[in-house]
């Protein structure tokens, strides 16, 4: 597929539709398979670019929910401390569930992060006692006429965060006696083999600033504006309240679910999975991706690869799967992909532009324009998996006869004791082969190089 260069289509903005080679190059250019893709699938944001700055803005969610911030014994009613950030999503009559203890809201005291009850054991629960830490959540409302006059009410607010345009140039030099024109192309071919080629360079670099652009701005003739690209963005805790997920080391189904259930247990809704060719090696692998029977219309057709995994399902949540080769092999990204923009500068889209030239035998051009990229609801509706470093890349298919499972074992290479997955329930039946010896470890005390381990869901067994 031809790389998408201009806001809408190849070179289909207002500024550059004009120049009959660009549009007519532009069309020619193909890069790699996984070259571009978020790029390419980034939309248009809503306004046009008009400064160097632009604003991203997001309104806040205040949540219903949180955790207590000193223990509870199982009678007090009064004075019982809750954690600040919880604080602002309660107010009078809010049913709180805690453990399987529940309890109405009678006053909040915001001085002191506080909150009285009505009663401990509300609602046929039982009183208990909770620990510092402990997680509530709100379940319902329950007040009575005179408490309406103490409700209070909650106003989110509207966050912004800065980011910058970024001045992209490619530069084409070429002289009356060019090499081209020496093999035979008259200058107009000539011209056009090296604005494809100009076109494939820059057209890598917006693919590459999509990914991994870097946030800068400008304050003095030495420096130059950058333009956070979607990792940057999506790493951005302190800032834009990113949520991010530590594989700490070899990405296994559980911890991607697990990643998965932390962001749809918040309220996200991502909708597409972002890798590199090798880390969806380790996706293609997922046990429960590859649970399929693959039949062939005759003996003898048999064709290598198949079962790669396009989507992944999480409780009915359906999230498409894209390549991108500018992604790191050590992070995953899970974003709405419709919340992943770029855009143009106004009147400094991308464009071809006619160079002075130092003599009347040579000739230059320049491919030009200003972009930017912006996500938006990065803490809500997007998550980062980070510090992956390996999985497994042999697909494990799952079959079943006549309504009984047959067993099937996952195998990964371990080259550490870190390396080794905890020995829990998830785990049974994953294997692990010793890559590198090692000795003194905790999961696996001593290993072997070529031993075969297996979880048994409370420890790791060697294997005969």
């Amino acid at each position: 597929m031809a790389f998408y260069f201009g806001q809408f289509n190849e070179f289909g903005d207002s500024v550059t539709i004009g120049d009959p080679v660009v549009e007519a190059v532009a069309r020619a250019i193909n890069l790699g398979p996984y070259v571009g893709k978020i790029y390419q699938a980034m939309g248009a944001p809503m306004a046009t670019l008009t400064e160097k700055a632009f604003k991203v803005y997001n309104r806040t969610k205040t949540s219903r929910g949180g955790a207590i911030d000193a223990n509870w014994d199982n009678s007090a009613t009064t004075d019982l401390a809750v954690g600040d950030d919880a604080l602002k999503g309660i107010t009078v009559g809010h049913v709180l569930k805690i453990g399987t203890e529940v309890v109405i809201v009678k006053s909040v005291d915001r001085t002191n992060g506080q909150i009285d009850v009505h009663k401990r054991g509300d609602g046929g629960s039982s009183a208990a006692a909770h620990t510092s830490g402990d997680t509530f959540k709100v379940i319902g409302f329950a007040g009575s006429d005179t408490d309406l006059k103490n409700v209070e009410s909650v106003n989110e607010a509207t966050e912004e965060w800065e980011n910058y345009v970024q001045t992209v140039f490619e530069t084409i030099d070429w002289t009356k006696h060019a090499e081209l024109v020496r093999k035979g192309l008259d200058s107009g071919n000539a011209i056009l083999v090296l604005v494809r080629e100009a076109e494939i360079r820059i057209a890598e670099i917006l693919a590459s600033m999509a990914v991994n652009g870097v946030k800068a701005k400008a304050t003095g003739s030495t420096e130059r504006y950058m333009s956070a690209g979607l990792l940057a963005q999506l790493n951005d805790s302190s800032n834009r309240g990113a949520r991010r997920y530590n594989a700490n080391g070899v990405l296994t189904e559980a911890k991607f679910k697990a990643s998965l259930k932390a962001m749809f247990d918040a309220g996200g809704n991502g909708n597409t999975i972002l890798c590199s060719p090798t880390s969806k090696d380790y996706i293609d692998a997922f046990l429960g991706s590859c649970s399929a029977v693959q039949l062939t219309d005759a003996k003898g057709n048999h064709t290598a690869g198949g079962l790669y995994v396009n989507a992944y399902d999480y409780q009915g949540n359906r999230l498409g799967i894209m390549i991108d080769s500018d992604m790191p092999d050590d992070q995953i990204a899970i974003v709405n992909l419709g919340k992943c923009k770029k855009g143009w500068l106004d009147k400094d889209g991308l464009r071809m532009v006619d160079e002075p030239s130092q003599s009347s035998r040579e000739s230059r051009k320049s491919i030009q324009g200003s972009v930017g990229f912006l996500v938006e609801d990065v803490g809500t509706d997007h998550q980062l998996i980070y510090g992956i470093t390996g999985g497994s890349t042999e697909r494990v298919t799952a079959v079943s006869m006549s309504g009984q499972p047959i067993a099937t074992y996952q195998q990964i290479t371990v080259n550490a004791d870190a390396d080794v997955p905890a020995a829990a329930a998830a785990n049974i039946g994953l294997r692990v082969l010793i890559g590198t010896a090692w000795t003194g470890g905790t999961k696996i005390t001593a290993a072997v190089k070529g031993e075969v381990w297996a979880s048994n869901g409370a420890a790791w067994v060697k294997q005969s």
